[in-house]
């Protein structure tokens, strides 16, 4: 069995946007279909407690470390899956 972190390695754009909407949309109480990808986490309501939380979940999906300010630097799903994708 590959363990999380090889397998982090084969996680596409769209499986990391597929990741973060159901994440969002699981914490907003909303249908994933609402989440847009284009919209900002601001704009959804994410403070920095909320976003410190998104990040640590998301650095243990992934299996790596993740740096806390990414969701300022890379503020919408479309443009953060493509950065960690990169």
């Amino acid at each position: 069995m590959l363990s999380q972190k090889t397998e982090s390695l084969k996680v596409s754009t769209t499986e990391i946007k597929e990741w973060l909407i159901s994440y969002l949309a699981d914490l907003l109480e909303i249908e994933p279909e609402q989440v847009n990808v284009e919209t900002t986490f601001a704009r959804y309501g994410l403070d920095s407690s909320v976003a410190v939380v998104l990040t640590g979940d998301l650095a243990d999906w992934l299996g790596k470390e993740l740096e806390l300010r990414l969701v300022w630097d890379y503020p919408t799903i479309a443009s953060l899956a493509q950065h960690l994708n990169e």
